[in-house]
């Protein structure tokens, strides 16, 4: 993923980085939805797994716009995670359910493309 779209994505990221009004978005959206939020692994970052829920429900973003590629809500995942932890861009967590989600997350994306 490289151009305008990441552009606007690394800015969305951002902005919603810590927007309570959107995090409620994504906690209402999640639960109409029936999201399970961290599946299997202990809810650390619990708001980022719902997050990727809707993501992989919808193959858009919370608030609409975007269509996302399956890879594309997964990289958004690790950021958020990244975002959230001390070790930022080095957080082991991220890239272990970043691999985890590449690797097995795949039947359960509703969007189009991968």
């Amino acid at each position: 993923m490289n151009g305008p779209k990441k552009t606007a994505l690394k800015q969305w990221l951002s902005e919603t980085r810590s927007h309570p009004v959107y995090w409620t978005r994504v906690r209402t959206q999640a639960l109409e939805l029936g999201a399970n939020g961290c599946s299997g692994v202990p809810e650390f970052y619990a708001e980022a797994c719902l997050e990727h829920d809707i993501h992989y429900r919808t193959g858009k973003l919370v608030d609409g716009g975007y269509l996302l590629l399956r890879a594309e809500a997964d990289w958004i995942f690790r950021c958020r995670i990244q975002q959230r932890s001390w070790f930022c861009l080095f957080s082991p967590m991220a890239w272990w359910r970043w691999l985890g989600v590449r690797w097995f997350g795949g039947a359960s994306w509703k969007g189009v493309g991968d």
